[in-house]
């Protein structure tokens, strides 16, 4: 019998007032062994995420059958069980973290699965090991990144040891390390423990060691096979806006267009030729910098167990018309500092100087630094709001107080 089987598949979500509904599945009929690492390809919108809420019952279909272990997920008598035997984590983990402190949340599912309390700390001991927590054990779960909060996600689906886990992009907060310890841990629990892995990702190179590729395009299935057989299908992949894994892209290239000249001799971040062209522009304007951080620190818990600089005595500029990146593992600072730099966050000690005057000089006018220094989310859902795309990008400019066709060429550029 297979893990989990799909027959003609179908989902279709709600339609707005005045629109069509249109199909995020249709016509899906996969069958997936047990004990196989199965990897699910696709664009933002190919229907992968709905496929996998479709695999525990999260979202029942509007046509075709979903079976688990050949039990009906349209069978409400049979959802506990299912939800048991098929683990799930989502994208966002605040979506499934309910507890306060990381133990007490990775251990939330086996005692409600009544697990003897030896079974689980032994359980929630070895969960944590699996995605490198052990040290935040005890820790208060809002005082960590992003990242560290769907590790401890990962953690709560592996201690309730189900039969296959689903992973809904659960990687895509991780930083590289972090989500290589997440795939190691995932990897030795479908080898040592025939655990059923089935894993939704942007990420080409971790379908690298799958079992079996399924490529999603347009809420159907386009390709299904391993992964020697998917990733021959370059152009293909690349017509769906998908990448291929790193060595297949570089021989694809060579064998098309040969070896191309490298970079300059120069060396350094920007040794390249393209850097050497951003180098020339930037060279030819008068720079200033739009923003400086001055000996920036920011402390969580201030007075309490739990206090840590997470900022600590930082200071740099940002230029007129530079891209900057900023990078870090998991837990670094890298949300904590682009927080002050829109006035989000207020610093501990430090300033940050906005066209060379601290936007906290005056702090009833911090509205207007955050017209200028705009903040994209993480989350994309702790900043969308309104009931359509257009409300939603108006919104800004419409406080700002843009109105009429000033607004609506504002909001049609940016969409």
């Amino acid at each position: 019998m297979d893990m989990i089987e799909t027959k003609n598949l179908a989902f279709a979500y709600p339609a707005d007032e005045g629109e069509m509904q249109t199909l995020a599945l249709r016509d899906v009929s996969v069958s997936i062994e047990k004990g196989s690492f199965v990897v699910v390809l696709g664009h933002n919108g190919s229907g992968k995420s709905t496929f996998a809420k479709c695999l525990n019952a999260v979202l029942l279909p509007c046509g075709g059958k979903v079976y688990v272990e050949g039990m009906d997920t349209q069978d409400e008598a049979l959802l506990l069980e299912i939800r048991r035997r098929v683990g799930m984590v989502f994208q966002n983990p605040d979506n499934q973290i309910v507890a306060n402190v990381v133990e007490e949340d990775v251990a939330f599912a086996p005692e409600n699965l009544s697990v003897p309390t030896e079974e689980i700390r032994r359980r929630v001991d070895a969960a944590l090991a699996a995605v490198d927590m052990t040290a935040f054990t005890t820790h208060a779960l809002h005082l960590l990144s992003g990242g560290q909060k769907q590790r401890v996600a990962i953690a709560g689906v592996i201690a309730m040891e189900p039969a296959c886990i689903v992973l809904d992009e659960a990687t895509a907060m991780l930083d590289p390390v972090g989500r290589q310890e997440v795939l190691s841990a995932v990897h030795k629990l479908n080898r040592e423990k025939g655990i059923t892995v089935v894993l939704i990702t942007h990420h080409i190179n971790e379908a690298e060691d799958a079992d079996r590729v399924i490529v999603m395009d347009d809420g159907q299935v386009v390709l299904d096979g391993g992964p020697r057989e998917v990733f021959t299908k370059v152009e293909a992949l690349r017509s769906m806006g998908l990448t291929v894994p790193d060595t297949i892209d570089l021989l694809d290239r060579l064998r098309r267009d040969g070896v191309s000249a490298g970079c300059s001799d120069r060396g350094g971040m920007r040794g390249c030729h393209c850097g050497g062209a951003w180098e020339e522009v930037m060279e030819d304007r008068a720079l200033e910098p739009i923003i400086q951080v001055k000996n920036l620190t920011h402390t969580y818990g201030a007075g309490t167990p739990f206090q840590r600089n997470a900022v600590d005595h930082m200071s740099f500029e940002v230029q007129e018309g530079e891209f900057l990146g900023i990078i870090g593992h998991t837990g670094s600072g890298k949300s904590t500092l682009i927080q002050h730099l829109n006035g989000l966050l207020q610093p501990t000690e430090g300033q940050i100087l906005l066209h060379g005057k601290d936007i906290w000089a005056e702090p009833k006018k911090i509205r207007d630094v955050r017209f200028r220094v705009g903040l994209v989310f993480q989350y994309p859902e702790y900043q969308l709001f309104e009931e359509t795309v257009y409300k939603d990008i108006a919104f800004g400019p419409a406080n700002q107080g843009k109105t009429g066709e000033e607004l609506d060429h504002a909001v049609r550029e940016a969409a």
